[in-house]
């Protein structure tokens, strides 16, 4: 399995194959275990056998290492996928119209008819391949027409809503 980690800057590919771990492709002798029923994880690589602490929060991992902390931000390569492709998938806004950038659900409508938007408003929740993407307002406007409510399922390109 392939993962990837970023400690804010500093990325690296982590490779798991059967107690194979590859770090950018080069291969570590590591191990790691914890005493059960212990937030403490016992690391031992090159000889040297190191205590750390790892706790998961919703932006990622909170590792304690000799002291220091370290905030990883890890996802697999499907997650990786997946992100990189709702940011290339912008949403398209064509003669005032927002369209859905990819088929998905709609979780949530922000907007109402007659609202007046500044741009980067939130307009509409949309979730695809169970990641939650949130559309915003490119220019200022004011919606025209709701499209799409909550609960319903779209296809690409068809219109969620229209600004005048």
């Amino acid at each position: 399995m392939r993962y990837f980690a970023d400690t804010g800057g500093d990325a690296r590919e982590v490779t798991v194959e059967e107690g194979d771990l590859r770090i950018d492709g080069e291969r570590l002798a590591a191990d790691i275990s914890s005493p059960p029923g212990s937030d403490r994880q016992h690391l031992r690589m090159d000889g040297r056998t190191v205590s750390l602490y790892a706790r998961r929060l919703p932006e990622g991992w909170l590792i304690e290492l000799e002291g220091r902390e370290f905030l990883v931000r890890v996802e697999d390569e499907r997650a990786r996928h997946i992100r990189k492709l709702a940011s290339a998938a912008r949403p398209v806004l064509s003669r005032r119209e927002l369209r859905a950038p990819m088929p998905g659900l709609v979780v949530k409508v922000e907007v109402e008819p007659g609202q007046e938007v500044d741009e980067g408003t939130g307009l509409v929740i949309m979730e695809a391949m169970k990641m939650e993407n949130e559309l915003r307002a490119e220019a200022p406007g004011r919606i025209a027409t709701v499209e799409v409510e909550p609960g319903q399922t779209v296809d690409r390109g068809q219109v969620l809503l229209r600004l005048e």
